[in-house]
């Protein structure tokens, strides 16, 4: 089990001019700064399954969100036109997840392993003041990738989608397994990605 945890942050600043929110410096009156953070945290749970669908290997933890991560992010508040998560890719390449660089986007591509989502991203609600969650979901059913080294997946916005390694410029976060992924021919693999976002 892997445990990486990125906390990628967009920070704001809101001012105000009354009472207490000011303050004397050098004989002016200045608005003292409020400051409010948001942040996502993308947590990875990785399933393996036998043919009879047993749980043959599990790996959880928190992704890194790349520097395109949080362009993209950015970007989807104000641009409708801004592409989509459309998949995931998976690689044997066990270089540090980083915010750019060999870290930022898949290290040694599997072939054949870009993946689309299973079906359209989710949003829900996590309750009053407890942010929100976008659920992205990918399986490699039996047969569509085989590889006893797995051991890398990317969240990627590449539209549309192409069997090549990508790059970090359509790569919105990484996760390196703690283990390597023995897929067999005959069995599933389901990635599921949830990204939490929480205004603070």
């Amino acid at each position: 089990m892997s445990d990486n945890t990125n906390k990628a942050r967009i920070t704001d600043s809101v001012s105000a001019t009354l009472g207490s929110l000011t303050r004397k410096r050098n004989g002016l009156t200045q608005a003292r700064i409020a400051r409010e953070h948001i942040g996502p945290v993308g947590t990875v749970t990785a399933t393996l399954r036998s043919p009879d669908g047993r749980v043959k290997q599990r790996s959880i933890g928190r992704n890194l969100v790349t520097d395109h991560g949080d362009n993209w992010l950015a970007a989807r508040a104000y641009d409708n036109t801004q592409d989509i998560v459309s998949g995931m890719r998976l690689g044997t390449g066990a270089t540090a997840a980083a915010k750019n660089g060999a870290g930022a986007a898949i290290v040694t591509y599997v072939t054949g392993s870009q993946q689309a989502l299973d079906a359209t991203a989710t949003d829900a609600t996590k309750g009053a003041g407890a942010g929100w969650r976008t659920t992205y979901i990918a399986t490699w059913i039996a047969g569509d990738v085989t590889n006893a080294a797995i051991a890398e997946v990317v969240l990627t916005d590449e539209t549309p989608l192409t069997d090549v390694a990508g790059t970090a410029a359509n790569s919105v976060a990484r996760y390196v397994f703690g283990a390597t992924i023995d897929k067999q021919a005959g069995d599933s693999l389901e990635v599921t990605w949830q990204i939490d976002i929480l205004g603070a």
